[in-house]
């Protein structure tokens, strides 16, 4: 077991000199934003698809020339970003120059290093970029009013006599009225001309005090009322007014602009589409220099990528507290046994200090823990406080724990580095109230789009995502 760790070790101590949390080993390439090992710019998407989209580039731009848009990396996929500032540099060492058949560009580059096709592009785009919305829309009121007209013959009802009552035309064309009555069994039909003679006539037939009679008599003047165009005289309109909240039509008049939906959300206008908005950040760990993305998700800022600091204080059965799992920290950050992740040594703050393998604790919240400064470990509420806010719902399962469905971890930039694995448990610093061994651990399963809480043994190892303290 201590030969493994000690390989392990190794490997982490190697990608900690390096400086950076999720590249690796290398020539640093200068034309590279923020040394990524991306281009600034390429030719086109297809040359773009050669650069892989990873965690390790996550929330990176690249200015695509021939379609003059920034595209932006997800962890999985290259999208149009909303951000469609031309880049600034234009490097020699941006691939965008080179021919399909490897040679360089033969146009003279000007005395700032661009060339005139790179003059053109820019004053292209920044004719594109200046027309998107910069205002962050909101959702507008819409009243849809939607009427109904009944004619005479339809407002006719069959329980009630005085309804049945309308005007159509006679055989010459003009208008007569009708009004039906009842006389005992009797039906009696009052015709009024258009000359204002009157003509009665009463109908036996009908034993107006059967329900078969009613019904007989009933279709017979609603057919009378529809054949002479009765229905033409509108007796009542009646009017529903709908008010709808929302935003605009996405349309690629507005693409890349920014809104507010009506639930509070910030979403972006997106191949015809409004998609959540990811709100990335970056953070530097002054420990050891690594370089971290960070994500907005409500009120809350979390790392958007697995912690990677070396804490290696030994314990009583392993070599260190923390590992590199498949002795890849540069996908998968350290993997840390609960004591490490809580800082149970004290080497940053005593506020959870002696909370080990097989004890109860009482750590003082929040805690640090094994996080940059700042930052803390976060706790079972705040896990569920930014499932809430992306839509999840609650299913219980067994009465044990807890399952959290419709959760995407893509689609608000939780980005998680399954690569193979199907489940990707976090530690939190909150733990289970029915054995000292366990804390609460938050399962990200890869599919279907679940969240699970479970109870997790202590003294195994788990990655660590971060949650800046509240200011």
């Amino acid at each position: 077991m201590k030969n493994t760790f000690a390989k392990m070790f190794t490997v982490c101590t190697l990608a900690g000199v390096l400086g950076a949390a999720f590249i690796g080993c290398g020539d640093d390439d200068s034309s590279s934003p923020k040394g990524t090992g991306l281009p600034a710019k390429v030719a086109d998407m297809e040359e773009l698809e050669t650069y892989g989209c990873g965690m390790d580039v996550i929330g990176e731009k690249v200015y695509v020339v021939d379609l003059e848009l920034n595209y932006e990396c997800d962890g999985e996929k290259w999208f149009k970003s909303y951000d469609q500032t031309r880049p600034s540099s234009t490097s020699t060492k941006s691939s965008s120059s080179k021919k399909s058949d490897g040679s360089s560009d033969s146009k003279a580059a000007d005395k700032d290093g661009s060339s005139s096709s790179d003059a053109t592009t820019s004053s292209s785009s920044a004719k594109s970029s200046s027309s998107r919305p910069t205002e962050i829309l909101e959702p507008e009121i819409t009243v849809n009013e939607t009427c109904t007209e009944v004619g005479a013959c339809d407002a006719m009802v069959k329980t009630d006599i005085s309804t049945w009552h309308f005007v159509r035309k006679d055989n010459f064309g003009d208008d007569a009225e009708y009004t039906y009555t009842v006389d005992g069994k009797d039906l009696i039909v009052t015709i009024k001309s258009a000359d204002g003679s009157t003509d009665s006539k009463t109908y036996s037939m009908y034993n107006m005090e059967s329900e078969a009679g009613v019904e007989m008599a009933f279709n017979a003047a609603k057919s009378t009322c529809k054949n002479g165009g009765g229905n033409d005289n509108v007796i009542s309109k009646t009017c529903v007014k709908d008010t709808i909240l929302a935003l605009p039509e996405c349309k690629s008049s507005i693409d890349g602009a920014l809104g507010i939906d009506t639930a509070g959300i910030k979403v972006i206008c997106q191949e015809n589409e409004w998609k959540r908005y990811i709100e990335y950040g970056s953070l530097t760990d002054a420990r050891d220099g690594q370089t971290y993305k960070t994500v907005k998700i409500g009120e809350q800022i979390w790392m958007a990528q697995n912690l990677n600091y070396a804490y290696l204080v030994p314990t009583d059965e392993e070599d260190s507290s923390s590992i590199c799992y498949e002795d890849n920290c540069a996908l998968f950050g350290r993997h840390y046994l609960w004591s490490a992740a809580m800082d149970s040594a004290g080497v940053f703050t005593d506020n959870a200090k002696g909370c080990g393998s097989r004890v109860f604790c009482s750590p003082i919240y929040p805690v640090r823990g094994i996080c940059p400064e700042g930052w803390h470990l976060p706790d079972f509420q705040e896990f569920e406080t930014m499932l809430f806010f992306v839509g999840a719902k609650v299913e219980n399962y067994k009465n044990i724990g807890e399952i959290y469905v419709n959760v995407n971890h893509r689609e608000f930039g939780f980005t998680i580095p399954y690569d193979g694995i199907s489940v990707y448990r976090y530690l939190t610093s909150t733990e289970t109230d029915y054995d000292e061994g366990f804390t609460f651990g938050v399962n990200f399963e890869r599919a279907p789009d679940k969240v699970t809480m479970w109870g997790a043994p202590k003294n195994r190892f788990n990655p660590v995502r971060c949650i800046k303290d509240s200011d």
